[in-house]
């Protein structure tokens, strides 16, 4: 399985997020249509994402990215080669990882979602 890790600039989580890892770019767009009909699209601006399912994730490294979400802390994700893959904040409306992986009391699993800043 690939490694990926979580960055924050000074504490790290490594994460095993499979196969299921998607990237791609978004953009930031408004689109409307006058009284005439004409068309109009405005593009403000693009971002990367990135969003993966984890795993059997520990208490601690949980407890880490949980805390990061909840304060919007600046993270970059990098892959086995140390080439960053997205940075970004953990998005999302409720902690990314939450769930146990029964039937274990100390291993998690979630959805992290990463968008660009």
């Amino acid at each position: 399985m690939p490694s990926y890790v979580l960055f924050d600039g000074t504490s790290s989580v490594s994460l095993s997020p499979g196969y299921d890892i998607k990237t791609d770019h978004r953009k930031i767009e408004n689109e409307h249509r006058t009284r005439s009909g004409a068309g109009y699209k405005y593009t403000w601006g693009r971002y990367r994402r990135a969003e993966f399912n984890v795993e059997f994730v520990s208490s601690a490294d949980a407890c880490q990215i949980n805390s990061w979400w909840n304060a919007n802390t600046t993270l970059r994700l990098y892959d086995m080669s140390s080439v960053v893959v997205v940075s970004g904040y953990i998005s999302g409306n409720a902690a990314p990882i939450s769930q146990l992986v029964a039937p274990y009391s100390d291993q998690f699993r979630g959805i992290i979602m990463l968008e660009a800043y």
